[in-house]
This record gives structure tokens, C-alpha cells and sequence, in this order.
């Protein structure tokens, strides 16, 4: 690999690591939210409707991070050029 890659590949690891202590951020203000409701007594809300958009959000958040670890552990060199050098 020449410099710029190593640069680059060096950047990509903290990129992992930042979105990693992101999702780690966000476990943590789950399990330290509050266990009660700030909502009036008398109507309850719909159970689906408060956890829909954090689960689509965590969800994506996932999807995005694991897609970051794929690319990440994509070799490089492998590209389909080096039968052009064989010969030689």
C-alpha cells in the first residue's frame, strides 16, 4: 500500500472507532433514561408509536455501521489488474 492509502486506512479506523462510541453513547442514554412517563395519567399513549421511531433510527444506525465494517474489510489490492503484470 502506498502512503495515501495507509493515511487512509488510518482515517477509516477512526471513523469505526467514532461511530462505535456513538452507538455505545446511545445504549448508555438508553439504559440510564428514566422508567417513568411524562405523560398525563389519564391517556395512555399507543404502545407501537413511542419506540417506532428510535427502533428505526437504532435500526439504520446499525445497518450503516456494520455496511462502514464491510467496506472496511475489503481488501484493497484486489482489484482485476494484475493479469496485465504477469507476463513480465
Amino acid at each position: 500500500m502506498t502512503g495515501s492509502g495507509l493515511r487512509a486506512r488510518r482515517q477509516a479506523r477512526l471513523i469505526l472507532f467514532t461511530a462505535c462510541f456513538v452507538v455505545a453513547f446511545e445504549a448508555l442514554l438508553f439504559i440510564a433514561a428514566p422508567g417513568s412517563c411524562m405523560c398525563p395519567m389519564i391517556s395512555e399513549p399507543p404502545p407501537l408509536v413511542p419506540w417506532l421511531i428510535p427502533a428505526i433510527g437504532v435500526g439504520a444506525q446499525a445497518l450503516g455501521l456494520a455496511w462502514m465494517i464491510r467496506i472496511y474489510r475489503v481488501d484493497p489490492e484486489a482489484h482485476a489488474s494484475h493479469w496485465r503484470f504477469e507476463r513480465f
